[in-house]
């Protein structure tokens, strides 16, 4: 009988070593699934950005959503928690870029009903007069009324950013940035035709190769030792009406690199100093220098898989703590069940580029939960075609604020219509 106790001891030992094994490896496939980079963290946010979230497929970030969603974030955290965040954020005023019915920018601020009294007024106060923010309450048993938000601030471009919604939520504080504007000089729909695209796997398909000629109106040809690219101008846009205005209007501007190696190897070796160098090459347009591009169409979305570990990665980490985040600025401690911390941050982009012009747009929210526990050679003429994976951004002429940054590693397949849409 002792004999048998025995065994059967002996057999519960190794069965819990096996489940207690078993979730060793699921928490290691876990792990895998986010894991980030190897990249050398700088002082540059924009660049830790796009290195820590640079993929070998379409992909699309918004850097100015970003670097918006995490000060009105900061403005709500202390000691420890805002330490890390102001030293990730970079130290200045965020520009303005909006442009009435072309660039839309909204922030908002959801708190959930038992919770309206408990936030802070100066913190309230402090996102209404700095970015404009709306206030919206609701019980939160789903998450309709903020993807309704989000649905509504981007244009249906992205219907949602929440599947469902936790029950710890307490507060949530999302950007949305939206665009929808036209080329100075648009495509001709006739002039798009099928065109072979080399993938990095060396595979070639059939793409939709948008083509134009440029001898004037700000189109600029970009060559480095490493790269080479163009500058496409949208139109220009009066700020108040979002009519256009050539002479006093805002306008954004498209900026294609085609590195002459890898788009990784190309983007983990990039700087802002690097990256300007490129951009102050650019050689202009004009009747004696012609510039002939061919660039296919693209419309993709996208969400960062790994956002809060991008964000971790990069120095934020007590904000997702659910024992160490400080968010007093927001709601007092002796007002929370527990503590107040990130429970989601997300990040998606939506984009269409196509021979009329460009529709993108990016939302990022942070989700705040009450634990319950806790050098170019002279020629006439330049031919550029972008018909392996390569890089765009797209920014503020002016502000050179960077609105996108995205890869395109597969365009649109060929179709026989391509001005359908």
């Amino acid at each position: 009988m002792k004999k048998s106790f025995y065994i059967i001891g002996i057999l519960l030992i190794c069965m819990f070593f096996i489940v207690a094994c078993g979730k060793n490896d699921i928490k290691e496939k876990k792990k895998d699934k986010v894991e980030l980079p190897d990249v050398e963290i700088s002082d540059n946010f924009n660049m830790n950005l796009i290195k820590l979230t640079r993929r070998k497929q379409n992909y699309l970030i918004s850097p100015y959503s970003i670097e918006i969603a995490l000060n009105m974030l900061n403005d709500g955290a202390n000691e420890k928690t805002k330490e890390e965040i102001s030293r990730v954020l970079p130290d200045r005023k965020i520009n303005d870029v909006s442009i009435k019915n072309r660039i839309k920018i909204a922030n908002a601020l959801f708190i959930k009903d038992e919770y309206k009294n408990k936030v802070k007024d100066e913190y309230k106060n402090e996102l209404k007069k700095t970015y404009d923010s709306e206030i919206l309450y609701d019980k939160f048993k789903t998450p309709d009324v903020i993807n309704d938000w989000v649905n509504n601030k981007t244009d249906g471009m992205i219907t949602k950013i929440l599947d469902e919604m936790d029950p710890d939520f307490a507060i949530g504080l999302a950007n949305a940035v939206a665009i929808d504007v036209n080329w100075a000089s648009e495509f001709e729909c006739t002039s798009t035709t099928k065109e072979e695209f080399t993938k990095v796997d060396n595979k070639k398909i059939d793409v939709e190769m948008m083509h134009k000629s440029y001898k004037s109106g700000g189109f600029k040809y970009l060559k480095s030792s490493d790269a080479t690219g163009i500058i496409i101008p949208y139109k220009s846009y009066d700020k108040k009406t979002g009519d256009e205005d050539y002479q006093n209007g805002s306008y954004l501007e498209f900026i294609g690199i085609l590195p002459n190696e890898s788009v990784e190897d190309y983007i983990v070796n990039l700087t802002e100093d690097k990256l300007n160098g490129l951009i102050d090459s650019g050689k202009p347009a004009s009747n004696k220098y012609q510039i002939n591009l061919s660039l296919p169409r693209f419309k993709y979305e996208y969400e960062i898989p790994n956002f809060k570990e991008v964000l971790m990665g990069m120095g934020i980490n007590s904000a997702f703590s659910e024992k160490e985040a400080d968010f007093s600025s927001i709601i007092s401690k002796k007002d929370m069940k527990n503590n107040l911390y990130v429970g989601d941050a997300i990040h998606k982009t939506y984009i269409d580029l196509n021979e009329k012009g460009t529709k993108a747009a990016a939302v990022t929210f942070f989700g705040l939960k009450d634990s319950a526990m806790m050098i170019e050679d002279e020629k006439e003429e330049v031919d550029i075609k972008f018909n392996k994976p390569f890089i765009y951004i797209i920014r503020d002429q002016k502000t050179k604020e960077l609105l996108f940054f995205g890869a395109v590693y597969e365009p649109n397949i060929y179709t026989s219509s391509t001005c359908s849409e």
